[in-house]
Parts: structure tokens; C-alpha cells; sequence
């Protein structure tokens, strides 16, 4: 078996990567001469990428023949074109960045369950208003809406803190304990009976725009929204109006409709900031000084069990 890894790696990375040489012939692309380059590249039967598109020149992707894998170090994969790889399997780091992107998730719910913003601020201003009252999480429902890696992870802090887990996966099935597990066509169901809603779900056509009026409004008025997985995944004005029409509506952003990586800028149409409600991060959730040596091993593994190492 032949692996091209495509991105630029920290240390610690390439030590891991290189553990595949046991079973595997690994390349880095950025140590490949020039004149040896495409000789290899024509024997490549899986790359590690990260942005593939700006990694890879299209003619080294069209004399890639043999390509049968492409391994993404990001959960997310909906950045890559399918039309560049239409003989590979594209396969993301499910399961790479769960642990901190979860606590990112509880930090941003106890933020908002218990004010702690509005609390600060007022603090801030001399305004010592001790009769405000927060939400308690206890035996409360935590809904989350993709229950893969960082799902999973969300619902082991959840029910750490005596939540319920309702939680929508493709399948319908899971071995995680759960008070309720089924597939996209329970959204409804799920949606109206939890106090927290947490979105975790890949972007696809069909979860593009899945949270939309619709949905906001047969959610619970005083629910709080957290997505970490991507923006697109809820109707931007369909979200300001609903937090507009509901003051006790919380929400919680870590992904953004225009960030620089994707557009250039960060850029809203609305602006979710006046609401006292709301708390946004710069899509940094996973963003931890061990994030490259956990998610690193994580490929690995997942590499291993396509490659049937």
C-alpha cells in the first residue's frame, strides 16, 4: 500500500504518521523531488489530506489512477470536491477533535444556561442584580442532531450531568447509552421535547438549511441551540428572527455562514450580537495545544481499519 500525506505537518504528526511504515509505503508530498514526483503519485493508493485541492496540482490528482482512498484530517469533508476524486472513497477524521469540540459544547451551554455573560456584563457596569435565575441542566433533555464521534462525546458529558440523551443518527441505532435514538425522520420529536439542542451533523444537500422556521418554532421557547458542526446547516435569517421573536431563545455559534477560510472574511447578514442571549466563537472549538497528536492518532487508526492493517 502505497500513502501520500498532502498537508503540512507539525513534528509529533509525521512521528505518527510514519508507525504506518510497518505495513505501508508513506510519502510526504512536500519531501518528493520534482523529477521523481509523479512517478510516485501514479502508484498512490491513498492520500491524507487536508485541503486536497490547494495541496495537489490537478494534473498530479489526474495521473493518480490507482487512488482508491481519501483520508481527510478534518471531521468535516463537504470542503472537497467529489468530482476531483470519482474513483475514491473520501473518508473524514470522524471521531479526531470529539473530545475538546464537546467540552467547547458545555462551555458554551453552562455559559448560557446559567448567564454567566449577562451576569458578567452587568457586574461590569456596578449592577449587582442577584434575583436573576439561570437554567439547571439536571434531568433535562440534551437533544443532539448527529450522533457520530463528537455527538457521542457531547452525550457522555450530558448524561455526566444528569441529562437525558435524545439523540438523530442515520441509522437509528447506537450502542451508546441514550434515552432515545433515531434517524432524521424523528427530528420533529426530538426538536420539541429538548431543552438543549446541539448540532453535530455533516453538511449535505439534505441537511443544508435543516434548521429553518419551521423547525425553530416548534422548538421549546426557552431551548438553548448550540451548532459545532457547520452554518449552513441553519437558515441565518430564520434564526435572527426567531431570537428577534423569542428573548429567552439561546444560541450558541462556534461556525459562521462566511469565515475566512471559506469566503475570505467573516461577514453576518444579521446581527446576532445585540441579543444578550447569544455566544459565538471563531470556529476554534477543537483548538487545543494536544489537537494535532489526538487527531493524528485517530487517522491513524481509522486509516488501519480501511487499509486493513
Amino acid at each position: 500500500m502505497n500513502i501520500l500525506i498532502t498537508y503540512k505537518l507539525k513534528d509529533i504528526e509525521r512521528r505518527i504518521y510514519d508507525t504506518l511504515r510497518e505495513k505501508a509505503n508513506v510519502f510526504y508530498i512536500f519531501e518528493l523531488k520534482e523529477d521523481e514526483k509523479i512517478e510516485i503519485i501514479k502508484n498512490i493508493q491513498a492520500i491524507v489530506c487536508a485541503y486536497p485541492q490547494r495541496e495537489l496540482k490537478i494534473e498530479e490528482i489526474k495521473e493518480m489512477k490507482n487512488l482508491k482512498y481519501v483520508f481527510c484530517i478534518f471531521a468535516g469533508v463537504d470542503h472537497i470536491d467529489n468530482k476531483l476524486f470519482p474513483n475514491a472513497q473520501i473518508i473524514s477524521n470522524s471521531g479526531g477533535y470529539s473530545i475538546p469540540i464537546s467540552e467547547h459544547v458545555f462551555g458554551m451551554i453552562l455559559a448560557l444556561a446559567k448567564k454567566l455573560i449577562v451576569n458578567h456584563s452587568k457586574l461590569k457596569k456596578g449592577i449587582f442584580e442577584q434575583s436573576i435565575k439561570s437554567t439547571l441542566l439536571y434531568n433535562k433533555v440534551c437533544g443532539i442532531i448527529g450522533f457520530g464521534g463528537i455527538g457521542k462525546a457531547v452525550g457522555k458529558l450530558a448524561k455526566a450531568f444528569g441529562m437525558k440523551v435524545y439523540a438523530i443518527n442515520s441509522s437509528g441505532r447506537t450502542d451508546e447509552i441514550v434515552d432515545y435514538i433515531g434517524t432524521l425522520s424523528n427530528l420533529d420529536f426530538v426538536l420539541q421535547n429538548s431543552d438543549v439542542i446541539v448540532i453535530s451533523i455533516p453538511l449535505t444537500e439534505k441537511t443544508r438549511n435543516l434548521i429553518s422556521k419551521r423547525e425553530l418554532e416548534i422548538m421549546k421557547e426557552n431551548a438553548i441551540l448550540i451548532n459545532v458542526a457547520r452554518a449552513e446547516i441553519i437558515d441565518q435569517k430564520a434564526l435572527y428572527e426567531h431570537m428577534k421573536n423569542h428573548p429567552e431563545f439561546k444560541v450558541g455559534l462556534d461556525v459562521w455562514w462566511e469565515e475566512p477560510l471559506k469566503t475570505g472574511k467573516f461577514k453576518l447578514d444579521y446581527n446576532f450580537f445585540e441579543f444578550e442571549n447569544f455566544i459565538g466563537s471563531p470556529h476554534n472549538s477543537p483548538l487545543v495545544p494536544e489537537i494535532f497528536e489526538m487527531r493524528t492518532k485517530n487517522m491513524v487508526e481509522i486509516i488501519k481499519r480501511y487499509l486493513y492493517f
